[in-house]
Parts: structure tokens; sequence; C-alpha cells
């Protein structure tokens, strides 16, 4: 199979979508009007069960990244395995790292109240 400029460009603004899509949730409560529906805590609330389901939140995505995009087109095939792509890196690298570091704050702050 050769990888046209096409592909690639399919690919990379599949990856570009995902980044926007998941950038927008981490931002989605500091929107003023969205704050009703999604509050930091439901956010955060939301992000650890992702982060301990990891399996079943990909296999959810996923289903939703190519039931939009299509698998019959091989420039959808290619945007959404640049979704895919991201979605597999928020999902073991970026989460797990932020949960890591959001626990260390609290630690942090939870000591600079007692002392």
């Amino acid at each position: 199979m050769v990888i046209t400029p096409t592909n690639s460009g399919s690919l990379l603004a599949g990856a570009g979508l995902g980044f926007f899509a998941w950038g927008a949730f981490l931002k989605a409560d500091k929107v003023p009007w969205l704050k009703v529906l999604l509050t930091t805590r439901r956010k955060d609330e939301t992000l650890a069960w992702v982060n301990k389901n990891r399996g079943l939140s990909l296999l959810g995505l996923e289903s939703v990244n190519y039931g939009l995009h299509g698998i019959l087109d091989p420039n959808s095939v290619f945007f959404a395995l640049g979704n895919t792509i991201v979605n597999i890196l928020f999902l073991w690298i970026f989460l797990p790292f932020r949960i890591a570091r959001a626990a260390k704050k609290r630690q942090r702050d939870v000591l600079k109240g007692v002392a």
C-alpha cells in the first residue's frame, strides 16, 4: 500500500481533530455557559473513571470515531486512525500523568493546611 500526501494529510487532520476534542473537553469547565453541565468535580470524576476503564473508554471512543467517519473510504480510515492515535496517547500517557499530578497537588495542599 502506498501512503499518498492525501492519506498523510487525512491522518494529520484526524490527529488535529483528536487534540482539539480532548482540549475542548479538558477546558469545558472554564466556559461560563458549560459550567452548569460540566463542573470541575464532574470532569475530574469522569476522567478518573476513564482512567480506570481505559479499554472500555477506547472501545467507546473508537466506535463513535469509526461510526462517524466510516470504513469504506481510505481517506476516512486514515482520518479516523489519526484520531485513534491521539486517543491512545491521551488514555495511556496523558491521563495517568495528569491524575498523578493532581493527586500530588492535593497532597501538597493538605500538608500546607496542616502546617
